[in-house]
């Protein structure tokens, strides 16, 4: 005969295991960002802060000039167009297949391992 568990036993349940996989998450982003020189970590957080600032003060600027009916939408178009682009540039840069990807450095780093270990 199989034991019910009470509610309060599922929450706690699901809250450990969702602690558990953000502290997961954490620690494989930790070590993806390790993995690669620390010049292209402060580019792409450089690149975060202008996405930021970009993305919120140019549709302002747009919502605040133009006539009432027309500032949502073009506001709107505004941060579509922009948010685009920059996926465009991330993705170039450091996506799965862009210049400074992950899994370039984690093949080399894996050769250069390997290198090691035939030299001693």
């Amino acid at each position: 005969m199989q034991s019910r568990k009470s509610r309060l036993d599922v929450h706690v349940e699901k809250t450990e295991n969702l602690a558990n996989y953000l502290l997961r998450k954490k620690r494989e982003n930790i070590q993806n960002s390790l993995v690669r020189p620390l010049y292209q970590e402060a580019l792409k957080s450089l690149f975060l802060v202008v996405i930021l600032l970009i993305d919120t003060f140019i549709p302002l600027e747009v919502f605040r000039d133009l006539p009432n009916p027309f500032n949502i939408i073009f506001s709107l178009v505004t941060l579509g167009v922009f948010l685009y682009g920059e996926m465009m540039v991330y993705n170039s840069l450091w996506g799965k297949k862009g210049r400074w990807s992950l899994d370039k450095y984690k093949k080399s780093s894996g050769k250069a391992v390997e290198e090691k270990k035939d030299m001693v």
